[in-house]
């Protein structure tokens, strides 16, 4: 071992997402908050080395986890770090499924997080901790080379990258807990070598992997990289025999990567069905080009200049039952092969005015009259824009999920209309067995008057722009009740300009009991989508979420306005009332900023908090929102390390009340002023010293149920509201 080998310092730090001293995902009780480095020798890699972790994770963008580590400086060190490794635990000892997100191995990253608070402010929760890594770890799928690249921010960013896969998928390679072996992590002047040998067979079998760029650990700190082992998320290991050799390194930058190239091609977004003689083919290329197009075998366009990404459009007639159109793309790079594709259109046009009845028991040959009803999926098919879709009373039970495509648009002046038919009640039910009972992907739909139940996941997804989705129902559904959420990584297909109006989302439960939210939009989600309106209670775990991945890039603002959210984290009947899960306004996600509007809403009887930032660090603008007897804050916005509060939320005359003292008191990070009356955990109290007392209020009975006016609005009557000498 040279000198600086045995000059090296190891030390341990627990950081990152989960990692607090309360966290207890799917923990045992006497294992909550244990996260743990214990070396046999403190300050070395000699002799037993066991980590444990009961919090944390290996997410895509971002980790958490307990690190035994020491320093080394990338740009003199290249390093061989080795180890016989035992994977004691790997996930759950509560009978719960695993999350996906344990691991446990060697590792070399380019950052860690600020140590986890000890002792830790009420109701703070760590925030995520994002670096680009080389590891050789214990995964869900068995032992495998991980790496993250594309890291730039500390909080993680978008096109950051974690690759997982196992290096063998050969079931005798799948050890189980208790079985050690080797593991080997390399840095030289090209590239990271990752490697496993297995000894627990009778012939020892070794499997490696290489990855070129020796500088990818270089980036969030360009002097120093952080090498040795981690454990994450219920898994405890076992490290012995480790070793560390060091040589000087000359590293190589690595080249810039160069964009793959795209292989022309083209999209038809035309219906293949129509209810008019009147008729639009549309074409979008992803280069540019020229385009030709047949109808019934004789040329209608020809040489038809294509801008790259934008539509083609082609109004034509159709005058037979069923036409064929052919269209021919050339793409401007005269290496490529010209391009060829096919759509048969079958035109059937209903003489019924404005509208189209479908019925439970309607069928593809009905005439779309109330005598002779359609069925939901033809009427889909060819309903105008301009025109409704009315349903009549019963439940339906499809049997597949109903797609409502892009190519069944309306248009920007005359949307499409789906809804329940005078005042009869309409359930459209997916039996347990649809993984959504409606997905929305076109542009330019109302959905009115409908209960949408029973999913066996979310009960409506919504990816596509400028729909109303107004007065619907979303009830026992097997995961979120509503979803707005893109199809897609790219930030450009997010769905946008949506409004859920007036709407109630209830008792929709996961199979894990921690997913299930009344409504979501997150995971992608465009710009200038509003909630309006809309109830969310007795869900079991939050009433709104608007969470994002950090790989994936934060969602755009969304405003929530006049929303009631109460009794999340509990269902109808009564399970888990004694639940300590369930906001119900959680505004973010994995710490990215995103400056959602929060204007007039109510938050109360939820299991967790009232309104959250649930890790978002941006400028919410939150103003006329009231929180009541929320079980453990009403209001939590918390620090983040990588943001000054000038730079975070800004708060304007908003309520918090309880009707008993000793309760948590509301956390608030942001700019505040004498407009808000927040509770100090005695009292509820602005910035001048003001208080407001509960004997101030006409009303502070929770009630069971709200009702709505004719025009779909929330009645809320004397509840929360002062009196008049107040």
């Amino acid at each position: 071992m040279s000198d600086q080998e045995t000059k090296l310092v190891w030390q341990s730090i627990t950081f990152g997402q989960s990692t607090d001293l309360n966290y207890a995902g799917k923990a045992l009780p006497e294992k909550i908050g244990v996260n743990y480095a214990a070396p046999e020798y403190p300050g070395t890699i000699e002799g037993k080395i066991i980590l444990e972790s009961r919090g944390g994770k290996m997410a895509p963008g971002h980790d958490g986890m307990t690190f035994y580590y020491t320093k080394l400086k990338p740009n003199k060190d290249n390093f061989v770090l080795e180890a016989d490794i035992t994977i004691e635990q790997f996930g759950p000892e509560n009978g719960a499924g695993p999350n996906r997100q344990e691991s446990a191995g060697i590792m070399v990253r380019d950052a860690i997080g600020a140590p986890r608070q000890d002792p830790m402010i009420f109701g703070y929760e760590e925030v995520p901790a994002a670096s680009n890594l080389f590891a050789v770890g214990m995964m869900r799928h068995g032992v495998s080379p991980l790496y993250r690249t594309g890291v730039v921010y500390p909080w993680g960013n978008t096109g950051s990258i974690l690759i997982d896969d196992p290096f063998t998928n050969d079931s005798a390679f799948q050890v189980p807990c208790g079985i050690p072996f080797r593991a080997r992590l390399e840095r030289t002047d090209t590239e990271f070598i990752m490697s496993v040998t297995f000894t627990h067979l009778s012939e020892g079998k070794k499997f490696e992997h290489r990855v070129k760029g020796a500088d990818y650990v270089q980036v969030l700190d360009p002097e120093h990289m952080y090498v040795g082992f981690y454990a994450a998320r219920n898994a405890r290991m076992v490290v012995e025999n480790a070793r560390l050799t060091l040589s000087e390194a000359h590293t190589v930058p690595s080249p810039a990567a160069e964009p793959k190239p795209v292989a022309p091609s083209i999209n038809l977004v035309s219906a293949p069905t129509c209810g008019s003689e009147n008729y639009e083919v549309k074409v979008v290329a992803n280069a540019e080009g020229t385009l030709k197009l047949l109808k019934d075998g004789i040329e209608v366009v020809r040489g038809a200049l294509v801008a790259e990404d934008k539509f083609f459009s082609f109004h034509t007639l159709l005058e037979k039952e069923i036409t064929e159109f052919i269209v021919i793309f050339t793409a401007a790079d005269e290496a490529a092969e010209p391009i060829r594709k096919s759509l048969t259109v079958t035109k059937r046009i209903f003489q019924n005015g404005a509208g189209l009845f479908v019925s439970p028991n309607g069928t593809s040959g009905g005439k779309g009259t109330l005598e002779e009803p359609l069925d939901l999926e033809t009427a889909i098919q060819y309903v105008l824009p301009g025109e409704i879709i009315y349903l009549l009373e019963g439940t339906y039970k499809p049997s597949s999920t109903i797609i409502i495509p892009k190519e069944y648009s309306g248009t920007p002046d005359r949307l499409k209309t789906l809804m329940a038919y005078g005042n009869g009640k309409v359930v459209i039910d997916g039996q347990e067995k649809l993984p959504n009972v409606i997905f929305l992907q076109a542009d330019y739909w109302h959905l009115k008057g409908v209960e949408v139940t029973r999913a066996a996941r979310s009960g409506m997804r919504l990816s596509g722009d400028h729909n109303v989705i107004e007065s619907m129902i979303f009830s026992y559904n097997g995961d979120t009740g509503f979803i707005l959420s893109g199809v897609g990584s790219a930030p450009e297909c997010w769905p946008k300009y949506n409004l859920i109006l007036n709407c109630e989302s209830h008792d929709n439960r996961d199979a894990t009991d921690d997913n299930a939210d009344g409504f979501a939009a997150k995971l992608g989600v465009g710009e200038g989508n509003i909630f309006r309106g809309n109830i969310s209670h007795h869900n079991i775990d939050d009433g709104w979420d608007l969470f994002n991945r950090a790989n994936e890039g934060p969602n755009m603002p969304i405003t929530l306005e006049g929303n009631i959210s109460y009794s999340n984290g509990k269902l109808s009947n009564g399970y888990r009332k004694d639940g300590n899960s369930g906001s119900g306004f959680k505004l973010g996600g994995e710490g990215l900023p995103v400056n959602h509007i929060v204007r007039g809403n109510i938050a109360f009887d939820n299991n967790l908090d009232g309104f959250t930032d649930n890790f978002n660090p941006g400028q919410l603008l939150l103003e006329d929102n009231i929180a009541f007897n929320n079980k453990r804050c009403n209001f939590i916005f918390r620090i983040s390390p990588y943001f000054k509060p000038e730079q975070q939320s800004v708060f304007r005359n908003n309520l918090s009340i309880r009707t008993s003292t000793g309760a948590p008191k509301d956390f608030i990070s942001g700019t505040s002023d004498e407009t808000n009356f927040f509770f100090d955990g005695t009292q509820t109290m602005n910035s001048l010293g003001k208080v407001i007392s509960p004997e101030e209020f006409v009303n502070l009975d929770m009630p069971e149920k709200f009702n709505r006016n004719e025009e779909g609005n929330i009645i809320v009557g004397d509840f929360l509201r002062r009196g008049q000498n107040a």
